[in-house]
């Protein structure tokens, strides 16, 4: 418990001090200080001082010829002082005016009015040479001792004063503060003790925040003189963290005259550590000081890495919306409304459509709609990675899982993903093992790492994608039938740019408007080129025709077929009767017969779904034929 120490003059003083304390105690806003109240023994003042701060005083109030003293002896805790003003001194004067004469004794720090005193009084006033709170108890003695002794003569002088010269043969008469003065007093001592402990508590928590951070903290002056040294600086410096200047922990350390205590990314040396330094100025009181940190290396580079992880970690994240499919098509309207519709749902959802239609586009779409927006967003491009690899990457692996696995292990995509969507896409290229292990996931909703023998439980949505008719790669048997019907819960087919011809004007456009940040004016003999021209590459094949306008512009050409880029057209890539054998290859014979009758159904005006069913097969299969001829 926080304490205030009283150390009085006398008896009398003390009883005064513990009625007006009991008088006000509730005036005083701390119940958790205690107080004690002790008379001075004057030989050994200084020792009574000290044996209060032992006993846990944490300020001292005393009176003023005490307080000159104490206060020149002890600089541990504050020494306040208990002074008497002239009015204590008028008041103490009344009391003995019956006196023949009276004989007034201060110390030269008593500030004493005389013009104050009235006239009744000031007659019968001798006021003796002010001594110093230095002076030896004898020579206040010889003061005293040259005061005749007569009948009807008092002394009146400090507290401290009857105790001194006890063996006076006159009444003395003690100038003893007043009740607002103890008040005033004892309410500062408590304020200086609430402003003491608030520093205690920000020392504090200084203290217990620099001793639990992970670098190495030294705080010292514009001198290198150390004022703190946190544990982990300890740690990383063994037992040169016990010296006093900086320049001893670090001796090798350059220190420029325009900065003799500020260095940057120093690296230091000691093992098992290797330390990088850096230090910083700052002002208290428009004084510099300096704080040091302390990182080592070691540390840094896993952080490094592990940063590196959840950073890769974050940007699992789907980027576009459907506001960002922009269309001028009924067709293409009507499918991103299906979307919508289905983004609210958690089943597997199968995306057909040709290269660069924007299959990805949707994918995003969907799950920034879905209930797993804020979850991760997984794309797996199935083609780009031989089966080896794409299961390892899929499923993950523990460590020591094959030769080449990470000693730690690693993450696959599906755990990635987890409360959130994996977009698997050119599923229709999946090795038939992986499909089974895909199967296996979708049944059980769980995964397990290469080489290991227990399994991971998932939540997450399986969005795939194909650029080729898978429907026909089941038939085949070289896509799982079971797969298929687990994948294709819900279906959205995207047209190509050659089913919608109202938006290829109205898309390069917007590409154009994006490129150059204007509103273009499109030539009529360019409107017409592009919707002449067939679009083997889709969007991503209009978007690269949009920045080679926006590059080269109008020219000379006026059918700017330069923007174009033409298939290589031949007479036949497969000759139809074989030399050596001189026999007609009847297979090829039938593509041949089959792509003339698409070209002729086309240049009659007929769109691919339509030309599908002339020939009774999907529009995929259509696709493929098209551009197998074109190659």
């Amino acid at each position: 418990m926080e304490k205030i120490s009283f150390l009085v003059a006398d008896e009398s003083l003390k009883n005064d001090i513990e009625r007006t304390l009991w008088t006000y105690r509730n005036s005083f806003g701390s119940t958790h200080i205690s107080t004690e109240i002790e008379i001075i023994n004057f030989p050994h003042l200084i020792e009574q001082g000290n044996y209060m701060i032992q006993k846990g005083a944490q300020v001292i109030i005393t009176n003023s010829g005490s307080h000159q003293i104490l206060s020149g002896a002890i600089d541990d805790i504050p020494i306040l002082c208990l002074y008497s003003s002239t009015n204590d001194a008028l008041y103490t004067l009344r009391k003995v005016e019956h006196y023949k004469k009276i004989h007034l004794l201060l110390n030269k720090h008593f500030m004493f009015n005389m013009s104050a005193c009235s006239p009744h009084i000031a007659k019968k006033l001798q006021l003796h040479p002010p001594y110093s709170v230095s002076t030896s108890q004898n020579e206040i003695l010889k003061i005293l001792d040259k005061i005749p002794v007569t009948p009807d003569t008092a002394i009146v002088g400090c507290t401290l004063l009857p105790q001194i010269a006890a063996h006076i043969p006159m009444p003395i008469y003690p100038i003893r503060p007043s009740e607002s003065t103890i008040l005033s007093v004892y309410q500062y001592a408590n304020e200086l003790i609430a402003f003491h402990r608030k520093d205690r508590k920000q020392l504090s928590l200084l203290t217990s925040v620099l001793s639990h951070v992970d670098e190495g903290i030294i705080l010292y002056d514009k001198e290198g003189k150390i004022s703190h040294i946190n544990k982990q600086a300890r740690i990383f410096l063994k037992a040169s963290s016990h010296a006093k200047k900086i320049r001893e922990i670090f001796p090798d350390l350059p220190y420029s005259a325009a900065a003799p205590m500020q260095f940057k990314e120093r690296i230091i040396q000691s093992p098992p550590y290797t330390l990088v330094v850096n230090s910083a100025p700052f002002q208290i009181e428009k004084e510099s000081h300096y704080i040091l940190a302390i990182r080592d290396v070691t540390e840094l580079q896993r952080l490094e890495k592990n940063i590196r992880y959840k950073l890769a970690k974050t940007g699992l994240q789907a980027a576009h919306h459907f506001d960002a499919i922009k269309t001028a098509s009924s067709n293409m309207q009507a499918v991103i409304d299906t979307a919508k519709i289905i983004s609210a749902y958690t089943a597997p959802v199968l995306i057909q459509g040709e290269s660069g239609t924007g299959k990805e586009l949707f994918a995003q779409s969907i799950h920034n709609a879905s209930p797993r927006r804020s979850g991760p967003f997984v794309v797996v491009n199935c083609a780009a990675l031989p089966p080896e690899l794409l299961e390892s990457e899929l499923f993950g692996y523990v460590g020591g899982a094959f030769t080449g696995a990470r000693k730690e292990g690693k993450a696959g995509y599906f755990e990635l993903a987890h409360t959130g969507t994996i977009f698997l896409d050119e599923i229709n290229s999946m090795s038939p093992n992986i499909q089974s292990k895909l199967l296996r996931v979708l049944e059980t909703k769980a995964v397990m790492r290469i080489g290991s023998d227990y399994i991971i439980p998932l939540d997450i949505r399986i969005i795939s994608a194909s650029n080729a008719d898978i429907m026909q790669a089941v038939q085949s048997g070289n896509f799982r039938r079971d797969l298929f019907f687990r994948l294709n819960t819900l279906t959205l087919n995207l047209p190509s740019l050659n089913d919608r011809p109202s938006d290829i004007v109205f898309l390069f456009s917007q590409f154009l408007q994006t490129l150059s940040g204007q509103t273009p004016s499109l030539p009529p003999g360019l409107k017409t080129a592009l919707e002449q021209h067939h679009w083997w590459g889709n969007i991503r094949e209009l978007h690269s025709v949009a920045l080679r306008y926006h590059i080269f512009g109008n020219t000379s050409d006026s059918t700017y077929q330069y923007l174009f880029d033409q298939p290589h057209t031949q007479e036949s890539q497969f000759p139809l009767i074989d030399k050596d054998t001189l026999r007609i290859d009847m297979k090829q014979l039938h593509k041949e017969v089959e792509l003339l009758i698409i070209h002729n159904l086309r240049q009659q005006g007929y769109t691919k779904l339509q030309i599908a069913k002339i020939l009774n097969i999907s529009r995929q299969t259509l696709f493929n034929k098209i551009k197998s001829a074109a190659r």
